[in-house]
């Protein structure tokens, strides 16, 4: 999960609302720091378990679960550390971890990078795919779509996510899309604006119904699992 530029798109949102649908849990790996420790009053000191106790695991199978805490809404989060000085180094640890970390994860681990970067996008190599969020107005499309066709040199497959209302239908969003990148399969998926549903996740409101911005991260896991089908089908290799 990732996003092209600056600003809060809501690539950590959507990373719980994932992580919520599918049983997963969210890995912090921003180079700016994480702020899932603040949103869901989690602990970062010393020797809380987070991003430093996972890449410092090194003696044995590692278990993600042996590094979460959890949110008041349930979702496992393996928080980063608060600045950008001390997360550094452990960003270079995940990412030669993450390939063996992958086939031992007991869970779906969903990798929240934010803004991608040189620092952060040796991580997508390993990750079945990006997730690229983008809020819906045209500078923050225009960067998006500026920054796609250079994002696959790290990423094997990318989804475009589209946040919140804005001047364009997705219709529109796919043919740009589709203009931007060539012959390459973009998925583009809506997600809506919902502030009660992303407050329900990390307070553990209880609700009747999936929230919208959950029915969301639904489709948008189909989108990705439709992908997957799509390549076997074409006999790509990933």
């Amino acid at each position: 999960m990732g996003t092209a530029g600056p600003g809060s798109a809501g690539a950590t949102t959507l990373a719980l609302a994932v992580a919520a649908v599918c049983g997963g849990a969210v890995i912090e790996a921003g180079a700016d720091g994480g702020v899932l420790a603040a949103r869901c009053d989690l602990s970062l000191h010393a020797g809380a378990p987070g991003l430093d106790s996972l890449v410092a695991a090194t003696s044995g199978p590692l278990r993600v679960l042996d590094h979460v805490q959890r949110c008041a809404g349930g979702v496992p989060v393996v928080v980063a550390a608060a600045t950008e000085e001390t997360v550094a180094g452990a960003l270079r640890s995940l990412a030669a971890a993450l390939p063996g970390l992958r086939t031992q994860a007991e869970v779906p681990l969903v990798v929240d990078v934010g803004r991608v970067r040189q620092t952060t996008a040796a991580l997508l190599g390993s990750c079945d795919g990006l997730v690229l969020v983008t809020g819906a107005s045209r500078e923050e499309l225009a960067c998006a779509l500026l920054r796609l066709p250079g994002l696959f040199l790290w990423a094997r497959r990318i989804v475009l996510a589209v946040h919140g209302p804005g001047p364009y239908a997705l219709a529109d969003v796919r043919r740009l899309v589709a203009e931007q990148v060539g012959a390459v399969a973009v998925p583009v998926v809506g997600i809506p604006d919902d502030p009660r549903g992303a407050d329900a996740l990390v307070e553990g409101t209880r609700r009747r119904r999936p929230s919208p911005l959950l029915r969301a991260a639904a489709q948008l896991l189909d989108c990705c699992a439709a992908a997957d089908a799509d390549d076997l089908v074409a006999g790509r290799t990933r």
